[in-house]
């Protein structure tokens, strides 16, 4: 009762206290799927307006006349809403009549209203303040009592920072000078040079190809391949490290060809939207599939840009969020009228030669010119310089085409979803609740890709400051990266995700880079995770921010730390996908296709995880038991397992086995000592010395393993396989290297 009347003497706020009841218990039968009684509560003048009765479920003002109040009220079980499942606690009740009598006042979800421009940092007055981002985190953890943890320790961050910004350890010269560097500069010189390095690139792309949902084949049933794509994902790893401004990236891909006179970078980024599946499978119906195309990438472009759930709006308005049936179909008609069909040659394509290629091409041709002039005398030669330059024609590679204006497609709302039955027609537009900037809808994709990086658009800014966060500190600040809307989490740093996003767009001029520094600065990224039980019991989630991330490595970290600490990665950058060793027959579920070819060229061998070939029906084994997707469709977030099988992965799978014994190599040719083999594994692997304990438990693991290959030599001679030393002692420090490499700290970011 205390909080009742605490309530009636209090505004009541519709976002935080009415919409949650709303959406719980009332969204089922009178929101955008069903509207019983003629009671919709998606939008307000729905609400407010006269049910199939006759009465007003709401009458802002008069609790009395308002039958919703009545109806939460009833005591017959028959006639009280909701008819299923708990009726509304008193509290809830009050909640309602309250709002009712200060008149129904209605509100725009949070993340539909344009963060403030002007909003500032609080001020404080605590020395760890001294950045901004950190005020804002300060200030939340005041309120609950608490403050930043410590500064974690230079290994940790050394280790921490280069897994983020360049999804590896860092190189030996690099952590040394940091390491050895007492300045208060040393931190920021490190970040400086990880987001200059290469593969930068590689780390922030991998990230962006489940978004892209892209993939080295068609998808479906057959999942034929498409050799090509590839270079669509050097483009995102190029685009990356050229650090091209958010909005040109977002422009380019989705309307790169609608662009004036766009250049051959511009059209490859179009690719973009050709990442969604095709069946051409005999039998099935191309326009169906060109259609389901379509619809991806509706849901696609506003899942990524957009956090917004838009598959359920096919069929129907959007059960929770103010988006109708016949919107979705205006977006729809956006994306309609491109050149694919769904065809088995997968057009139309543009002739691509990557910058290397471009060069060879004038050398080979120069040469060739040069050869005819001399005869047949170097005829061999002559042939291999031909066939040379064959190798290296254009490829071809899906992009997106916009139709003739005098072929254009006309739009129709699906009627229940199903592309067959056609309701009325619909012009291009987007949802009135996001908000438009310009006084018209946008009429093709480039002025809907304007329209989404327009400073007036409520959600790209914060949607994508949120992927970033997540990604650094494995929890977005909206913890449901993929959806924004009523049903998502509410950010608890809202004013910091909104400061954040006008950072980027404005301050940072859509940089990356400058807002990942701007992050990776902070003393709150800079925390140690270490925990108290205190602190574990009041925010066990890290949700406050109160300590540093702590997470497990994505798939492709975990295998590319193990290459390279191992000394076994191969840093080339860009180029065509590659099949590192898999298990025999995976993709025999696949028919009529050729096996898995192993790439056993020394310049293919040990790339890096995102240049794995990737196949949507059956992707490469190792990383989906670290939860890879499979990309057959847009994938906002992956959530984290922990299963038997991912330790059986990281023990013996050829690439990881194949890493312990390179290590153990090192360790060996770095000293004959087994303490000191131990303490240089840790060295390579966490930058760090071991423990007295772990000193202790290695040093008992290499005895046992010791005593176990003294009487088993054909095991020793499967361990040593392709090293060259074959000794129960090189087996025991191959297990010792594969302890280290499967130490929980290994595997996760601390």
């Amino acid at each position: 009762m205390c909080s009742c009347g605490y309530i009636g003497r209090n505004n009541i706020d519709f976002n935080t206290q009415v919409r949650p009841i709303l959406n719980k218990k009332c969204m089922t039968c009178h929101g955008g799927i069903r509207q019983k009684g003629g009671l919709s509560f998606l939008f307000r003048e729905s609400a407010l307006d006269s049910l199939t009765s006759g009465d007003f479920a709401i009458v802002p003002g008069s609790a009395n006349k308002s039958t919703v109040i009545e109806r939460i009220n009833e005591r017959d079980p028959e006639l009280r809403m909701p008819p299923e499942g708990s009726p509304l606690d008193p509290n809830e009740i009050s909640i309602l009549t309250n709002w009712i009598k200060q008149g129904a006042q209605w509100q725009d979800h949070w993340a539909y209203v344009a963060p403030n421009p002007s909003l500032e940092p609080p001020e404080l007055s605590e020395k760890k303040g001294k950045r901004d981002l950190d005020k804002f985190v300060l200030n939340r953890l005041r309120a609950e009592g608490l403050t930043l943890s410590e500064e974690a320790s230079k290994p940790t961050l050394l280790r921490r920072v280069s897994l983020d910004l360049i999804g590896l350890p860092p190189p030996e010269s690099l952590a040394n000078k940091f390491l050895d560097d007492a300045s208060e500069d040393a931190f920021e010189n490190l970040v400086d040079s990880l987001l200059a390095s290469l593969h930068f690139g590689e780390r922030w792309a991998s990230f962006w190809l489940d978004l892209a949902r892209y993939a080295d084949s068609q998808g479906y049933q057959k999942d034929n391949l498409r050799p090509t794509m590839w270079m669509y994902r050097d483009w995102v790893i190029d685009a990356f490290n050229q650090d091209m401004p958010f909005d040109s990236f977002t422009i380019y891909q989705l309307a790169g060809d609608l662009l004036t006179r766009p250049n051959e970078d511009q059209l490859l980024a179009t690719a973009f939207h050709r990442n969604t599946m095709s069946n051409d499978e005999g039998g099935t119906d191309d326009e169906e599939f060109r259609v389901a195309a379509v619809l991806d990438r509706v849901n696609t472009t506003y899942e990524v840009w957009q956090g917004t759930t838009m598959g359920c709006v096919q069929c129907h308005s959007h059960p929770y969020d103010p988006i109708r049936h016949e919107e979705y179909y205006r977006a729809y008609a956006l994306f309609n009228n491109t050149q694919d069909r769904d065809h088995t040659s997968d057009e139309p394509k543009m002739e691509l030669l990557s910058s290397p290629q471009r060069t060879l091409k004038t050398d080979y041709w120069k040469q060739i010119e040069l050869l005819r002039e001399t005869g047949d005398t170097i005829g061999k030669t002559y042939e291999e310089m031909v066939n040379a330059f064959m190798a290296i024609n254009p490829l071809k590679v899906p992009v997106m085409r916009e139709l003739p204006l005098d072929s254009s497609r006309t739009s129709h709302v699906f009627v229940r979803g199903n592309w067959l039955v056609h309701g009325e027609e619909v012009q291009p537009g987007v949802p009135e609740a996001l908000g438009q900037p310009q006084s018209r809808h946008p009429t093709d994709r480039l002025e809907l890709a304007q329209w989404l990086v327009h400073s007036k658009n409520p959600l790209t800014g914060r949607v994508m400051v949120n992927r970033f966060w997540e990604q650094l500190f494995g929890r977005g600040l909206v913890e449901t990266l993929e959806d924004f809307g009523s049903q998502g989490s509410v950010p608890i740093h809202q004013e910091l995700l909104d400061w954040l996003a006008i950072q980027f767009s404005d301050e940072h001029r859509w940089s990356v880079k400058s807002l990942l520094k701007q992050i990776v600065m902070s003393a709150t990224y800079r925390q140690t995770s270490k925990i108290s039980p205190q602190l574990y019991q009041m925010d066990p989630y890290n949700t406050l921010l109160a300590r540093g991330p702590r997470v497990r490595l994505s798939a492709e970290q975990i295998r590319d730390q193990a290459l390279s600490v191992s000394g076994l990665l191969n840093g080339r950058v860009y180029g065509p996908s590659v099949m590192p060793p898999q298990p025999e027959g995976v993709w025999n579920v696949i028919r009529h296709v050729k096996g898995w070819q192993t790439s056993f060229e020394p310049e293919n061998q040990n790339r890096r995880a995102i240049y794995t070939f990737w196949r949507r029906v059956s992707p490469y084994p190792s990383m989906i038991s670290f939860d890879a997707t499979s990309r057959e469709l847009c994938v906002s977030r992956r959530i984290r397992t922990n299963t038997p099988l991912q330790a059986f992965v990281t023990l013996n799978d050829p690439v990881f086995f194949g890493a312990a014994q390179s290590l153990a190599t090192r360790m060996l040719e770095n000293s004959d000592d087994v303490l000191n083999q131990i303490s240089f594994g840790f060295q390579q692997t966490l930058f760090r010395e071991p423990t007295h304990l772990e000193l202790e438990t290695m040093q008992s693991l290499f005895r046992h393993s010791l005593d176990l290959y003294g009487d088993t030599p054909i095991e020793v001679s499967k361990i040593t396989d392709g090293i060259g030393e074959e000794s129960p002692s090189m087996a025991a420090l191959i297990n010792i290297a594969s302890a280290i490499l499967n130490l929980d700290e290994t595997i996760t970011k601390g």
